[in-house]
């Protein structure tokens, strides 16, 4: 089989006309969004190409966002047209709610419970424990796993989150008279946990972004707190830095 590279003339490399191939054939509607592709073995001999050069043609697709990979259980459909990765750029309260605003929340269980460490919060406790799985606005491709933990003060929350879809530290400051003013962020590349992975249909031993949010009042008091885990093929983070004051901030 051969094809050629548009920009140079020269014959394109196989796993390039593999991965076009089989790009086609998912806008075609041969392989439909949430089936599987032929397995490594089928696409070998089909195209008479090597192990590694099928890796590298299903590599590309992944990287688009049109399969989700996954060892001992091939390759799934995720979507007939390729997707940038999420990029993550907020530095203020109004862009998390416009990050809120422009995804959408699949609740999955709410009761109360003790929090999970990686929120730092104290285990001996409990709080309102929300799962969650946060999905893009239009379609159900996921973009992490949300564990949020609310002060048992806010628990009458509770009733209000049926088809509630915006930022939930909004939802309690309308409700509840309180304000935050400061929001803590840190982010960490991790072994993905047993329910994120189930959740995000993760092999066990992949890693993910976590990306743990502490919400304070101005009394530096805690309010409630969320875990979030990304897989890390769809997860990039970006922020800018201005001068102020002869300083980088």
């Amino acid at each position: 089989m051969s094809d050629n590279d548009t920009a140079t003339g020269r014959p394109a490399p196989q796993y390039m006309v593999v991965s076009d191939v089989l790009r086609q054939r998912i806008r075609d509607g041969v392989y439909q969004v949430g089936s599987h592709l032929p397995t490594e073995s089928e696409l070998c001999e089909e195209f008479s190409i090597s192990r590694h050069t099928t890796r590298e043609a299903l590599r590309r697709l992944s990287e688009a966002g049109l399969i989700h990979r996954r060892q001992g259980s091939g390759s799934r459909v995720l979507s007939t047209e390729p997707r940038n990765h999420y990029v993550h750029a907020m530095k203020s309260l109004d862009q998390l709610f416009a990050y809120a605003s422009d995804t959408r929340l699949r609740f999955l269980d709410i009761r109360q419970g003790h929090p999970d460490a990686a929120a730092g919060i104290p285990t001996d406790a409990k709080w309102l424990r929300i799962e969650a799985l946060r999905l893009e606005r239009d379609e159900d491709v996921p973009i992490c796993f949300s564990l949020v933990y609310i002060d048992l003060r806010f628990g009458g929350v509770k009733k209000l989150l049926k088809n509630y879809q915006g930022a939930i530290y909004q939802l309690i400051e309308t409700n509840f008279g309180v304000e935050v003013a400061e929001v803590e962020q840190v982010i960490e590349v991790v072994r993905v946990p047993p329910r994120a992975a189930e959740v995000l249909d993760q092999d066990p031993d992949a890693w993910v972004a976590r990306v743990v949010r502490r919400y304070l009042d101005g009394e530096g008091t805690l309010l409630l707190a969320s875990v979030n885990y990304h897989p890390v093929d769809h997860f990039s983070y970006q922020m800018r830095m201005t001068r102020q004051g002869g300083r980088l901030v």
